[in-house]
């Protein structure tokens, strides 16, 4: 990677800001039927894969909806 694309990555920090902003307070029910609330200490995690569409797997039961492309 060349110092100039280097330049075009920002931090994980303004990630976090990100995420926080958009998603802190909301709730949301998983295809798996558990639920998330952002930003509560007892809001349950995910792990979102980046790809063409976001591939979300809750953590307490390992399940993803698949989407296109999934095999």
């Amino acid at each position: 990677m060349t110092r100039q694309q280097e330049k075009e990555y920002q931090e994980t920090e303004m990630l976090r800001e990100i995420l926080y902003k958009a998603l802190a307070g909301k709730k949301f029910r998983l295809d798996c039927g558990h639920h998330i609330t952002f930003g509560h200490f007892l809001g349950n995690d995910i792990t979102i894969f980046n790809g063409k569409r976001c591939k979300i797997i809750c953590s307490q039961c390992g399940y993803y909806k698949k989407v296109d492309g999934d095999k």
